[in-house]
């Protein structure tokens, strides 16, 4: 299927006529092994917004083999787990070799795409491979992934105010599953009924202790966002030069908050994952964008067809309830 208007790139979207953008969020390293010899084939542009803190160093990696055996969410896992570079995400080399190309700008996406804890309100433990645990997993315990942890809602946080856990009740339930053996009582009970006993000594615990967790205070996520947003600016322009002062939002969550913060970090334009439209010329901070799905050709063809009337989409969005996608 070809596209039947041109692709930009982000210093283009104040031209006057129409026009498409196509993004790349993460900056996984098959963006360079195979994506860049679809662009050169048919002849499009498109941004990869990278995080900084994942791009790691020495020459680029042979194009048409793949960099890394892993699935992207387990690049992400490990990425959380160093806290550092992982060879599932594009090297500071192949950023500036798919920029040569011509056909790839790169972007930012923050420094760390870090998730935390967003509510006080326990939803489930950490029973390891017998649960379902979310890469972000370190990033919110910090690197605690002891079986019987327990976990709360989580969400982008850059977008909110995190709760701190009480690390006295973290040891408590973690140590109250390890006497019991670990792993091979999950095992043995059963992942529903370990919860549910974990669940009890929960009860038990506050009804002692109460809730010992915090907040982070207003000031404190200010300043942390507004790091982070430029860490990532800064980097991106040392490694590379020009000006990077765009932001695409990690999982599109974003409240005002964050968009102020991000003013702070000099971003110029942040893009979000709302259904909302763009009008040719009138582009202003926040740029919206829809996610491909694995639906085939007819479902692109439709979305495209939608996006391409402002009036489309703005019913579009208003019908299907995603007009502010990931504000909180």
């Amino acid at each position: 299927m070809r596209l039947s208007l041109p692709t930009l790139l982000p210093s283009e979207l104040d031209r006057p006529s129409r026009g498409c953008l196509l993004t790349f969020d993460d900056g996984f390293a098959d963006l360079w092994t195979h994506g860049l010899e679809v662009l050169e084939r048919h002849g499009v542009r498109a941004v990869v917004f990278a995080i900084p803190s994942r791009a790691g160093e020495g020459p680029v990696r042979p194009r048409g083999r793949p960099a890394w055996a892993g699935r992207a969410e387990g690049a992400h896992a490990e990425a959380a787990c160093d806290g550092g570079p992982h060879p599932g995400f594009l090297r500071w080399s192949e950023l500036a070799a798919l920029e040569a190309s011509g056909l790839v700008e790169v972007q930012s996406h923050s420094w760390g795409h870090a998730m935390g804890w967003v509510s006080n309100e326990i939803v489930g433990f950490h029973l390891g491979r017998f649960g379902r645990a979310h890469w972000s997993l370190p990033q919110c315990t910090g690197g605690d992934l002891r079986l019987g942890v327990p976990l709360y809602r989580r969400g982008s946080a850059l977008a909110h105010r995190l709760y701190r856990d009480d690390p006295a009740l973290r040891d408590h339930l973690a140590g109250w599953l390890d006497a019991r053996g670990g792993e091979g009582y999950v095992a043995e009970r059963g992942a529903e009924a370990v919860t549910r006993e974990l669940r009890e000594e929960l009860d038990r615990y506050r009804s002692r202790h109460g809730d010992r967790g915090g907040w982070e205070s207003e000031g404190e996520r200010e300043r942390r966002t507004v790091e982070d947003l430029a860490r990532a600016r800064q980097a991106l322009e040392s490694r590379l030069g020009g000006r990077r002062d765009h932001l695409a939002l990690p999982w599109g969550q974003y409240d005002a908050v964050t968009l102020e913060c991000a003013r702070r970090a000099g971003v110029r334009r942040v893009f979000t994952l709302d259904r909302r439209p763009n009008p040719a010329g009138r582009v202003g901070f926040l740029v919206h964008r829809f996610e491909p799905r694995p639906k085939g050709a007819w479902w692109l063809r439709t979305r495209l067809w939608i996006y391409r009337s402002t009036w489309r989409t703005t019913i579009y969005g208003i019908v299907s309830g995603r007009r502010n996608a990931g504000r909180s």
